[in-house]
């Protein structure tokens, strides 16, 4: 009898298996149609922005006091105005060091604050469908084809829309939201390339 059991049981393992499914979903293209993704990365370019001319302000002001110490200051000049005026220079090239640390730091916590949400939301909505679709895992296609993951079509599903479902967003919407990301990235790199 208990023989019988365990082939019963043996013979219904390998069925268990095969009734496992496994789905793959693109992370970026869902994380970019969250509507909040687009407010945050707009607050961070503005923070950004602030920063860099915080930065640059500061350089430029660099920039003068290299420039007038190298008019003024020569042979002739006594030595305690030439070390104070060195001094002021080696300071303020420290001051910008420090900004460009603490501006940096204040950036990536300002980031953090901003995505992380967007990224719990989106980890929750792929945890729900896994877990309601009874899938075994989820991969982000990007991340499995940076990784030499090879992922065959004929055994995986797109759960991408089920996933924006979740999260309340329409295909169409995600489509729109990647176009527009898409036209944005296109106008900070030719705005970058006129500077």
């Amino acid at each position: 009898m208990f023989k019988k059991i365990l082939l019963a049981a043996l013979l219904c393992a390998p069925l268990s298996a095969l009734a496992q499914k496994f789905g793959s979903y693109v992370h970026s293209d869902i994380m970019i149609a969250v509507p909040e993704t687009k407010k945050a990365q707009e607050e961070l370019n503005v923070l950004g922005q602030k920063y860099q001319t915080e930065i640059t302000t500061m350089q430029k002001e660099y920039q003068a006091k290299l420039e007038a110490y190298q008019k003024e200051v020569n042979e002739q000049t006594p030595a305690n105005i030439r070390e104070r005026k060195e001094q002021e220079i080696m300071d303020l090239q420290q001051r910008i060091q420090q900004a460009q640390q603490d501006n940096s730091a204040a950036f990536q916590k300002a980031q953090n604050e901003k995505i992380d949400p967007i990224v719990q939301k989106v980890v929750k909505a792929v945890n729900d469908v896994a877990t309601e679709g009874g899938y075994v895992f989820i991969i982000d296609e990007a991340s499995a084809s940076t990784a030499g993951m090879f992922l065959n079509a004929k055994f995986v599903e797109d759960v991408t829309n089920k996933v924006l479902a979740k999260l309340g967003i329409t295909p169409a919407q995600a489509a729109a939201a990647k176009a527009e990301a898409q036209k944005a990235a296109q106008a900070a790199a030719t705005a970058a390339q006129k500077k």
